[in-house]
């Protein structure tokens, strides 16, 4: 009993597509499109129905019979696939945002299939906005940013900055305590993963990997700040009279800055000076002329731009030495090195003079040459050769001479005694 009543609710759930057949209705190769390419159906039945529409949310824009097609609209194309009446195909070219809907095939013998066919597109923004008002801020403050993306499926946004490096992700995102430093042009990029890819491939052929195009949308971002200096300042400049000179003082500051240079000997304002823009707000001011006597010494530069208190520098110029051009450092040492070189070899040298001085007097004054010899006694003088004895040398000693006229008294007090 239980058979029969299975047997007849088989017949009822099965009978009408045994009569009628199946439909099933697919994308190749892939079950979305993308905007503006072409995309297909295929359309596989089991029955032999002669005439098979295909429809746009049941209004039908291709009708086929016997493999031969007529539509409404050139955009769609049908058609038996090798001329298999069991496998028929849907060719949508142009595909736009009204296809992105149900699509159906259904024989004339009450067969039908359908299908949701989602139609993908690359990213627009369409929107990007700031809580700024007019795209300024005071410094410190906070700023939201907003990027409005319209795009299938859903993008990752991206925002990037000229003067900030990292990058960050997400629709809204916040700058927390802006710095003067961060004034710059703000971006929001978006990408989904569809669009032109890198690589060409054939219409009906597309990779989910493909690289997708990505949709960028800018707006400026003013910071209101105080100026104050960009790197270091070079407080000290070194020239010679009649030579130009140009002092120079670099600030960031937002709005645009006035200055304000003043001679501090004289209390002279100068005037004179010019003020190049380097970016939005980075500003150089600087101050060129000749050099006379009055020239030297300190220049004051005021900067003002009516955010917070005036900022006041100081720069002094040096008077050089006239005789010589300024040398690089690599001259200097060189010039320091051999000048100690020579003041070494000067002290060498006269010490060695010093030494050869001190030699020579100590030789003259202890060499036994120089020495006075002992007074030569008359038996040494007569000891000597004959032949080496001169006239002087008889007649030049005392000695002798005493000799001489000893002798000469005993000659004569002998020649009485023998008188006598």
């Amino acid at each position: 009993m239980e058979f029969k009543y299975i047997l007849i609710l088989i017949v009822i759930v099965y009978l009408p597509v045994l009569i009628t057949g199946q439909y099933t209705l697919r994308g190749v190769p892939e079950s979305y499109a993308v905007l503006g390419e072409n995309y297909t159906l295929q359309c596989d039945v089991t029955d032999s129905a002669q005439g098979v529409n295909f429809g746009r949310n049941n209004i039908v824009v291709c009708s086929m019979i016997n493999c031969e097609s007529s539509s409404i609209d050139n955009r769609y194309k049908c058609g038996c696939i090798n001329n298999n009446n069991k496998q028929l195909y849907l060719n949508i070219s142009n595909i736009n945002k009204q296809d992105d809907t149900t699509w159906s095939c259904r024989g004339n013998s009450g067969g039908q299939g359908s299908s949701t066919v989602p139609v993908y597109y690359p990213p627009y923004i369409t929107s990007i906005i700031s809580d700024a008002v007019n795209n300024e801020i005071d410094e410190g403050s906070d700023v939201i940013f907003n990027c409005n993306v319209d795009s299938k499926p859903v993008s990752t946004i991206t925002w990037s900055s000229s003067t900030i490096s990292d990058t960050y992700t997400g629709q809204r995102w916040t700058l927390t305590q802006a710095k003067c430093q961060d004034t710059g042009i703000y971006t929001c990029t978006a990408n989904n993963g569809i669009g032109q890819s890198t690589t060409k491939l054939p219409l009906n052929i597309r990779s989910n990997n493909s690289i997708g195009q990505s949709s960028t949308k800018s707006l400026p971002l003013n910071i209101r700040c105080s100026p104050r200096i960009n790197g270091d300042l070079k407080d000290e400049v070194m020239n010679r009279l009649g030579e130009e000179v140009t002092l120079l003082i670099d600030v960031i500051a937002y709005p645009k800055p006035s200055f304000k240079w003043i001679q501090e000997s004289t209390g002279l304002v100068l005037t004179q000076d010019t003020i190049q823009q380097v970016a939005t707000d980075n500003y150089i001011s600087s101050l060129t002329f000749t050099i006379q006597q009055s020239s030297f010494g300190n220049y004051s530069v005021t900067v003002n731009n009516s955010i917070g208190d005036d900022k006041s520098y100081t720069i002094k110029i040096i008077d050089g030495d006239p005789g010589t051009k300024p040398i690089s450092v690599e001259e200097t040492l060189y010039k320091e090195c051999l000048g100690t070189g020579i003041g070494i070899g000067i002290g060498i040298s006269v010490m060695c003079l010093l030494l050869v001085l001190l030699t020579i007097f100590i030789y003259r004054k202890y060499h036994p040459a120089n020495k006075k010899l002992p007074e030569e006694s008359y038996a040494t003088f007569s000891n000597r050769i004959p032949e080496d004895r001169t006239y002087e040398d008889l007649n030049t000693r005392s000695e002798v001479n005493d000799n001489n006229q000893h002798n000469s008294e005993d000659v004569k007090e002998y020649e009485n005694m023998r008188g006598n």
